[in-house]
């Protein structure tokens, strides 16, 4: 890649994971307002920066014991951590973003840490594909509404029926409508802290890992948290 980047290192449990992030994302977010301005498809330039949410997210998936053999998909991945964090414990990951460079520096970044077996997909959430995958990871998606519809859109198309999502999330206003809108459409949820201790309810603030299935419910219905 032609991209300028400096190293930062993330401490995980026991484990540390080295990244390279762009070094210039003041520049990204200029070039997005270009693209915007022209008239052509938006360009989310937020990819470049690593998100509040992204180190407790990946610290949950690395200390999971998964069973082995399993296709796990990192939606908006950004530069990749909790993708990588996902192949390191044994997942068979593929890094999905809109940006193709997001894509491309998350796989070079998954390869630095000694991650050879992973692919790269770039997935617009209004088209996903007919790919199906056992775990769908997030970190940090939740900040626009407009893009609750959408994601809940692919995690329908793209998730096996026994599958499970992990979206991270720093306790922003915005998700305990995305939660809202997933319980009317008959996901089960769960949510979890930091540590994984299932808490009864959303935490304003605060980190949480929220988990979905697909629900025996009628969309509509309400659905019990935790």
């Amino acid at each position: 890649m032609n991209l300028a980047t400096v190293r930062r290192t993330v401490a995980l449990s026991g484990r540390d994971i080295r990244l390279d992030l762009p070094a210039d994302p003041e520049l990204i977010l200029r070039q997005a307002l270009v693209v915007e301005q022209s008239g052509n498809s938006p360009y989310d330039p937020y990819w470049s920066l690593l998100w509040d949410a992204a180190p407790k997210t990946a610290d949950l998936i690395w200390r999971h014991a998964w069973p082995t053999g399993l296709a796990a998909l990192e939606l908006g991945c950004g530069v990749g951590l909790a993708g990588i964090a996902a192949a390191l414990a044994g997942l068979q990951v593929t890094f999905s973003d809109r940006v193709p460079e997001a894509v491309d520096l998350a796989i070079d970044n998954a390869r630095a840490n000694g991650v050879s077996h992973v692919s790269g997909l770039v997935l617009d959430w209004n088209a996903p594909t007919s790919q199906q995958f056992d775990v769908l990871l997030a970190s940090d998606v939740l900040y626009d509404r407009s893009g609750h519809a959408p994601l809940l859109h692919v995690l329908r198309s793209m998730l096996a029926d026994d599958g499970v999502v992990w979206i991270g999330d720093v306790g922003r206003a915005t998700a305990p409508d995305f939660i809202d809108l997933a319980a009317e459409q008959g996901w089960l949820i769960e949510l979890r802290d930091s540590e994984g201790h299932l808490i009864p309810r959303f935490l304003p603030l605060s980190f949480q890992l929220i988990k979905l299935r697909r629900g025996a419910a009628e969309p509509g219905q309400p659905l019990a948290v935790g």
